[in-house]
């Protein structure tokens, strides 16, 4: 599939059948994150994998956006260690950890995987649920698995701005 047909066939699944995803396939999507380019290559971002039954339990019970997903990616990011712009001082460890979550979350889509991403969630109870030390943000999760018969893309999936609306040519 060319990149242009898999930017457009991707959509956020929220229903996710009980198929077992593969360990090579969460090891390429693993892969594609870890090879996500990041601001002046300090690679603050790392990803917590809950797949067992009871981590999904522990993440379920505090975060019902982690849906029915047989593997969820928490991925977080140092931001004591990432870069800061000495002209704006902005952080970039959450625009790190937006570049390593759309890699894998586009290996998924080429893989036949379904995901969420998913923005909307309290991180202490994660934390605390999961192990993940307090020195790491939890700036997204990634709920993934292979969608349900009954997953499809919401209603306004396809609706975009008009071209000139996007992009201005200066």
């Amino acid at each position: 599939m060319e990149f242009s047909e898999l930017a457009r066939a991707r959509y956020s699944v929220r229903s996710y059948s009980d198929r077992p995803v593969e360990d090579e396939k969460i090891r390429a999507v693993l892969e594609a994150g870890r090879v996500a380019p990041t601001a002046k290559n300090i690679q603050p971002a790392c990803v917590y994998v809950a797949r067992s039954a009871e981590s999904i339990s522990r993440l379920r019970a505090v975060c019902k956006m982690a849906f029915d997903a047989p593997v969820v990616l928490v991925v977080c990011a140092d931001l004591s260690s990432s870069f800061v712009s000495p002209f704006t001082e902005r952080n970039f460890g959450d625009t790190d950890a937006a570049i390593v979550t759309d890699h894998m979350m586009m290996q998924a889509t080429e893989l036949g995987l379904g995901t969420c991403w998913v923005g909307w969630f309290d991180p202490a109870p994660i934390k605390e649920a999961l192990g993940i030390p307090e020195g790491l943000t939890i700036m997204d999760i990634l709920p993934m698995g292979y969608p349900s018969e009954s997953a499809a893309p919401s209603p306004r999936h396809s609706e975009r701005k008009p071209m000139e609306a996007f992009a201005r040519e200066v």
